[in-house]
């Protein structure tokens, strides 16, 4: 199998270090991005920002740590996750929707620090508020695709990752997509095979592919010999649809552009970090 950049990944708590070596030393994933899930209750065992970094520093240019964007607190967190070693940012849950002109601040701060922010966009597993730890929104509604499109214009050389596809908002994609540079899309969780079978071949109106602006991920999590069983399915899976159903299609050649091309070319500052 050729190997894979995971874009868009978890930890467990209480990871398991050898079974990181084991995939530090699989050669299969050249790199993983590490997202903390800050919000969740200790009962799901979701590896916050303490552990993500930990393996980040362990394992340097494998696991690449982002830091929870905590919308509670102001732009300062931006600065104390960039000396702490995080290179990117993770956003979810807002309390109110992404592009509220409030959170402006925080996304100034990134841009300036050259810190790309991956969004969860679209559909979230179902929580009550008792499994969260903070006063937000149980529901998607904050966290719609467009909302992606009042940030990436506000802030033009801000790195944007849309999580997932925002389902079932997908046909919001086409609108980032189309019109921002500095808009990608992470592919994961549930995914709409529909709308990539008949969009991947569209162009944006700068002419470039939208299959130039996705990336394979599986939203999977690392620390267990389990999940890795799992990741190496999806990677596996995703290879074959490009080979076998894209045949038909021009963005069947494609694949390995998805696996961990696009990931490398368009976020060199990342790859640069690959030992």
């Amino acid at each position: 199998m050729e190997y894979f950049i995971d874009a868009h990944a978890h930890l467990v708590h209480n990871y398991d270090p050898k079974h990181l070596d084991q995939v530090a030393e699989s050669g299969l994933v050249k790199q993983v991005w590490l997202l903390p899930l800050n919000l969740y209750t200790p009962e799901f065992e979701f590896a916050h920002d303490d552990e993500v970094l930990e393996v980040g520093k362990r394992y340097p240019g494998l696991f690449l740590p982002f830091g929870f964007i905590d919308y509670f607190k102001g732009p300062e967190q931006v600065d104390k996750m960039k000396e702490q070693g995080f290179v990117a940012l993770k956003a979810i849950r807002p309390p109110k929707p992404y592009d509220d002109e409030s959170y402006f601040p925080i996304y100034e701060r990134a841009q300036a620090l050259e810190m790309p922010i991956l969004f969860h966009v679209g559909i979230i597993s179902h929580r009550t508020r008792e499994q969260l730890l903070a006063p937000v929104k149980t529901g998607p509604t904050n966290m719609k695709p467009s909302m992606l499109d009042t940030i990436a214009d506000a802030f033009p050389k801000l790195k944007l990752i849309q999580g997932h596809m925002g389902v079932p908002w997908v046909n919001e994609l086409f609108e980032s997509l189309f019109y921002y540079k500095n808009v990608s899309c992470t592919v994961t969780g549930l995914i709409d095979y529909d709308w990539l079978i008949h969009n991947l071949d569209r162009r944006t109106c700068y002419g470039e592919p939208f299959s130039s602006r996705m990336m394979f991920s599986c939203d999977g999590f690392y620390g267990q010999p389990h999940f890795w069983a799992r990741i190496l399915e999806m990677a596996t899976f995703s290879r074959m649809f490009y080979k076998e159903v894209g045949k038909t299609y021009k963005w069947c050649d494609s694949c390995e552009d998805f696996m961990h091309g696009n990931a490398e070319r368009l976020f060199p500052e990342f790859t640069a970090l690959i030992r």
